[in-house]
């Protein structure tokens, strides 16, 4: 069977086992210090906390908001992401403090035309997210609407870039989260990243993400729980982040093999990619594509037959059943239920990605 994606960490297991070596296997110990400042000085960002999943990280940029802007009245959600922002945000939103945003069917992110997002509540949060690696120009939409605050859940997005800058990493955003799952181009198995430019943030979730501890041991002063990643997480982050250019070139390389093999394909229209935005370049994360007028379930059965792992898009919130009552102006968007991501590993052999190409291929003239 061929992986929808396996972890890259065959070169990449040195530090975290000098940290099992040398017994510092908690959230004490170098590497999660090294592995903070390591990601500083790439994303040139001034502050970095390593945490036990992108859930966590994520869950606190909305914590961030609340401590920061705590009379916020609404917070845009959208549509069509992965659940997990839409967890987090209830956990700390009222249902009627929260929005769907519109979808681009182009893009399968947020609408971002400069008339919409004009017409957003003012005393708002917009929660974006970069949906399988498509990266929004968050630097544009401050400039349509400075008011407004952002934050980002980066865990698909993370090397795409907006204006040049990292996503996530911009000062146009209050916070932002990265995760390190297991199918991410970084990965500690789990884990995640809280970044901010804002030190009062900074401070803030420093405390949150460890049960609320004061500069004095064992005071709390807050309500709070255990976010900390532990030193052999950060270990194997430390050793890619040291081979990183490697690491993107090999996804780059799947990413562009992909397009060469299926180019006739995509000329044609027989299979549709998401357009990027202007002055964007995507995370090259998942490689997906919609095929008009065929539906996931059959696609997912022949290629099981050919023993192919692929994924479905991410469905409209309405499916899920705790999120079905929520309020959507708008109809699903069908064609999700014509997506599907392919293998994406650093790893995957060329003769790998013809083999799933010409199954594609075979699938389609059914």
């Amino acid at each position: 069977m061929i992986p929808i994606y396996k972890p890259y960490i065959c070169k990449f297991k040195d530090s975290a086992i000098s940290a099992i070596n040398d017994e510092w296997i908690s959230n004490y110990g170098v590497f999660v210090k090294n592995t903070e400042v390591k990601f500083k000085e790439i994303f040139q960002i001034p502050y970095c906390i390593l945490m036990n999943n992108g859930t966590s990280a994520t869950y606190c940029l909305l914590l961030a908001v609340k401590f920061k802007y705590p009379n916020i009245k609404k917070l845009y959600v959208p549509n069509n992401v992965f659940i997990t922002v839409w967890n987090c945000s209830f956990m700390v939103f009222n249902k009627n403090e929260i929005e769907v945003l519109e979808i681009d069917e182009k893009t399968l992110n947020m609408n971002v035309n400069e008339d919409y997002i004009k017409t957003l509540d003012k005393n708002s949060c917009v929660f974006i997210v970069h949906n399988i690696g498509n990266i929004i120009n968050v630097p544009r939409l401050k400039k349509i609407r400075e008011d407004l605050i952002f934050i980002e859940d980066n865990c698909e997005g993370l090397f795409g870039k907006y204006e040049n800058i990292y996503s996530g990493m911009s000062n146009c955003s209050l916070c932002s989260s990265c995760s390190f799952y297991a199918n991410k181009t970084l990965t500690s198995g789990e884990g995640g990243a809280f970044f901010t430019h804002n030190t009062d943030i900074y401070n803030y979730i420093k405390s949150v993400y460890s049960h609320g501890m004061t500069e004095t041991r064992y005071i709390h002063d807050k309500l709070a729980s255990n976010y900390r990643m532990t030193n052999v997480q950060a270990a194997f982050l430390y050793d890619q982040l040291n081979d990183i250019k490697n690491i993107l070139d090999l996804k780059n390389k799947i990413f562009n093999n992909y397009d060469i093999l299926l180019k006739d394909f995509i000329k044609d229209g027989t299979i549709v990619k998401s357009i990027s935005e202007d002055n964007t370049q995507p995370a090259n994360w998942m490689y997906y594509f919609i095929i008009p007028n065929k539906n996931f379930k059959d696609i997912e059965i022949f290629f099981d037959e050919k023993m192919i792992q692929v994924r479905p898009l991410f469905y409209d919130i309405r499916k899920h059943k705790h999120l079905e009552d929520i309020n959507v102006n708008y109809k699903e968007l069908d064609i999700i239920n014509n997506g599907v991501m392919l293998p994406s590993y650093p790893e995957l052999k060329f003769k790998e990605q013809e083999y799933i190409t010409n199954c594609l291929k075979e699938f389609i003239h059914l």
